[in-house]
């Protein structure tokens, strides 16, 4: 099964504190990547927010640069850390764990 981009459905900002939120990047070297999460609003009273990523080398500035990220491991704890006290928004829910020989996601992992 191939992988998803990372998403979460999150009521949707009463204020204008989004679109500044999503210029903010997270440098973290242990992934060796930028980390962000970028919002759409279209939807209401919902919105959506898309974990995003960027590796060490591109041009973060460049929105071309930018991809969703799917496939997540314990390695990006400390930045799904940092981003959830900067966006209030945890992911931490989407990180993959080593269940025998597979990977799998906490909550499927009790089935």
């Amino acid at each position: 099964m191939p992988a998803s981009p990372i998403r979460k459905d999150i009521p949707r900002p009463h204020d204008s504190r989004w679109v500044h939120l999503q210029k903010v990047i997270i440098p973290d070297s242990n992934t060796s990547h930028y980390w962000s999460v970028w919002y759409d609003v279209a939807d209401e009273p919902e919105c959506t927010v898309w974990l995003m990523c960027c590796p060490f080398g591109d041009d973060p500035s460049v929105n071309d640069s930018w991809g969703h990220a799917e496939e997540i491991d314990d390695s990006c704890r400390n930045v799904l850390t940092a981003i959830e006290s900067v966006y209030g928004v945890s992911f931490h829910d989407s990180i993959w764990v080593k269940m025998d020989a597979t990977e799998v996601f906490p909550a499927r992992a009790a089935k």
